[in-house]
C-alpha cells in the first residue's frame, strides 16, 4: 500500500459577516463612556463597529468551535490559523483595532491571559504582538515596524496569524493594499516568535474590536486547524490495519 498523503485543514470558525444573523451567538461588549455609546453592526457584508473613547468588541466562545480545535492551544493536532479582513477610519482620537484569543472576556487588557496583536492608534500604524498578563504594560513579544502596518481606509488589510504547537511557533502574513484579499492565502511573512506562556492553559475566548473614536471594519473571520501529517499518517494506518484484519480473517476461518 502506498501514496501520498497531505494534511487537509479543517475550518473550526468562520464568519463573513453577511447580514445581521452573522451576530447570532456572539457577544458585544462596550466599554465607552457616558454619555457617549458605541454603535455595532452588519455594514455592507462586514462587521462594523464604532468605538468611544474606549473599547468596544466582540466575544467570541471558542469552547463551541468545531472539532479538532482545542481551547488549550499546545493540545490542537497540528497548526492553528486565525485569519481576517480588517480596516479602520479615525474619528477624533487615533483608533485601534485588536484581536486576540483569550481567557477571560475582559477585551485585550486586564488581569486575565491572551494574546493579543493590537493595531493603530498610538502605535502609529505599527502591529503590535503581546502576551497580557496584570503587567502594565504587558510583555511586548514582536513589533512588526509601520511599513508592514495598517494605515487607515482606504488601505485594507489582510492578515494571517499562525501557532504551531510542537514548537510554540507564533507566525504573521500579511497585505495591506486597496481591497481585502482573502485572508487565508495570505504568504508575505511579517514576522514570527516562539512562546509556549499561556499554550498549555485554556483561553476559551476569541475577541476582536476597537478602541477609542472611529470605526472598524471586519470581514471573513475564520480559524483552521492543520493536522500534522504524523498524526494523520497514524490514523491511516489504523484504517489500513483494521481493514486488512476484516479482509483476512474469513481466510483464516476458512483454513482452519
Amino acid at each position: 500500500m502506498g501514496g501520498t498523503l497531505t494534511a487537509t485543514a479543517s475550518t473550526v470558525y468562520f464568519n463573513d459577516f453577511e447580514g445581521p444573523a452573522s451576530l447570532s451567538g456572539l457577544s458585544i461588549v462596550d466599554y465607552s463612556l457616558p454619555p457617549d455609546s458605541a454603535s455595532v453592526g452588519v455594514q455592507s457584508g462586514q462587521l462594523r463597529l464604532d468605538a468611544s473613547y474606549d473599547r468596544t468588541y466582540i466575544v467570541a466562545n471558542a469552547s463551541s468551535f468545531a472539532a479538532p480545535y482545542c481551547t488549550i492551544l499546545k493540545n490542537n493536532p497540528g497548526t492553528v490559523t486565525w485569519a481576517f479582513n480588517v480596516s479602520n477610519m479615525d474619528g477624533t482620537q487615533n483608533n485601534s483595532f485588536f484581536f486576540c484569543p483569550a481567557s477571560d472576556t475582559k477585551g485585550a487588557w486586564g488581569y486575565y491571559s491572551s494574546y493579543l496583536l493590537w493595531g493603530g492608534g498610538f502605535v502609529g500604524n505599527a502591529l503590535e504582538f503581546y502576551r497580557t498578563t496584570w503587567y502594565t504594560p504587558p510583555p511586548l513579544l514582536l513589533q512588526i515596524p509601520s511599513s508592514d502596518g495598517l494605515v487607515t481606509l482606504p488601505s485594507k488589510g489582510s492578515f494571517r496569524i499562525t501557532y504551531e504547537p510542537s514548537s510554540d511557533l507564533w507566525s504573521f502574513f500579511g497585505y495591506v493594499g486597496p481591497e481585502y484579499v482573502d485572508p487565508t492565502t495570505v504568504t508575505t511573512l511579517l514576522g514570527s516568535v516562539v512562546d509556549s506562556s499561556f499554550t498549555s492553559m485554556s483561553l476559551p475566548y476569541m475577541e476582536w474590536g476597537g478602541s477609542n473614536m472611529g470605526s472598524d471594519f471586519f470581514d471573513n473571520i475564520s480559524v483552521n486547524v492543520v493536522p500534522e501529517p504524523a498524526a494523520a499518517s497514524l490514523g491511516l494506518l489504523a484504517m489500513a490495519i483494521s481493514a486488512a484484519s476484516r479482509l483476512w480473517k474469513p481466510k483464516l476461518r476458512r483454513d482452519a
